[in-house]
């Protein structure tokens, strides 16, 4: 066979090879395709599940009374986080804030930090709606809990802090109206994800909200946000803030006690 004649033949054979190689490229896309599509079909189903099983009279009134409390908190803590920035605390340091880097994660504290909560609550929203009203209490008592510490803290900001009334055009516009400089012990930026993590109970949505607590617990150290006792702190008080809303919760009201943990079988 001539050269020319061998060169066509490899040529063919190599055209065949690819087209092979296309068409299960193709197959493998279909076959991706149709798992996406269970895959979404299966999470509306779970989220219309979670919807179709809820006590109409009974959750309103709870989502109601959730509202009321948390408002309630919110007024509470915008008072006496008031009064504590009127005091001139002293600023201080700790053994591992000087050991640290100093970096500049304000846009993760302010943006990051909205951003994973607003998808903490629609999540909440669309896979725990029979849980909201204790989600609400949870968040409320932890509220009031955490402005205790900070009207009663005697120390101000770490020295070397990266002042995020400053630095970030989201939190200087909150800040001394909804939130306040002199709030240190213990950090919300950790609690608040970490308490999430703890109310969720599926493991992808636990893993996310872990993950952010996290990252925020970092963040607010390198940036000197926080003491290390705050972030230490966050976590033992915010355990104990959401043990204690478990226990107090179906306390108040018996009739409320499945809307502390979940009804589904089956949790990913």
């Amino acid at each position: 066979m001539s050269d020319e004649g061998t060169s066509t033949l490899s040529l063919a054979e190599e055209i065949e090879r690819l087209e092979g190689r296309v068409r299960e490229s193709a197959r493998d896309l279909a076959s991706l395709r149709r798992r996406a599509q269970r895959g979404a079909q299966s999470e509306w189903a779970t989220i219309r599940e979670e919807w179709d099983g809820l006590d109409g009279r009974l959750r309103t009134a709870g989502l109601a009374l959730g509202v009321v409390l948390f408002l309630g908190a919110y007024l509470f803590y915008m008072n006496l986080g008031w009064y504590a920035d009127q005091r001139v605390l002293p600023r201080s340091s700790d053994w591992l804030l000087d050991q640290l880097p100093s970096w500049n994660l304000i846009p993760l504290l302010s943006w990051g930090w909205l951003a994973l909560h607003a998808w903490a609550a629609v999540t909440a929203a669309l896979y725990e709606p029979r849980r909201m009203p204790f989600l609400l209490f949870l968040l409320s008592l932890y509220l009031c809990v955490r402005t205790l510490y900070v009207f009663l803290s005697p120390i101000g900001a770490p020295a070397a802090i990266l002042d995020m009334r400053e630095l970030d055009s989201l939190f200087s516009y909150v800040a001394g109206e909804y939130t306040f400089q002199n709030e240190f012990i213990f950090s919300g930026h950790t609690a608040v994800p970490f308490l999430f993590f703890l109310f969720f109970e599926r493991a992808r949505h636990k893993a996310v909200m872990l993950a952010g607590s996290f990252a925020m617990a970092g963040a607010v150290l390198v940036t000197r946000n926080h003491y290390t006792v705050d972030v230490l702190s966050a976590y033992l008080v915010g355990y104990a803030i959401y043990s204690l809303a478990r226990v107090s919760f179906t306390a108040v009201n018996p009739q409320l006690r499945g809307a502390v943990t979940s009804a589904s079988p089956t949790l990913r």
